[in-house]
């Protein structure tokens, strides 16, 4: 899945965001992994008392992203 996750955004005009929170988890593996480089803003409560998670904001792939590629 994470590989699939790295081919879209291969093929996306960079920066770009992504809100699905599915796809932010992936985010993660892929930054973790040191494939991206990505700005995920911390889940805050709103004013409903439910957690939100802003969107987050790729900002590349790394030379390891695409060597992975």
């Amino acid at each position: 899945m994470h590989t699939n996750l790295l081919r879209k955004l291969a093929k996306a005009r960079l920066p770009c965001t992504e809100a699905d929170p599915a796809t932010i988890e992936g985010l993660r593996v892929l930054e973790a992994a040191g494939h991206i480089k990505v700005l995920i803003p911390p889940v805050h409560v709103d004013c409903d008392d439910c957690l939100r998670q802003a969107p987050a904001t790729v900002l590349e792939i790394t030379l390891l992203g695409w060597k992975a590629l």
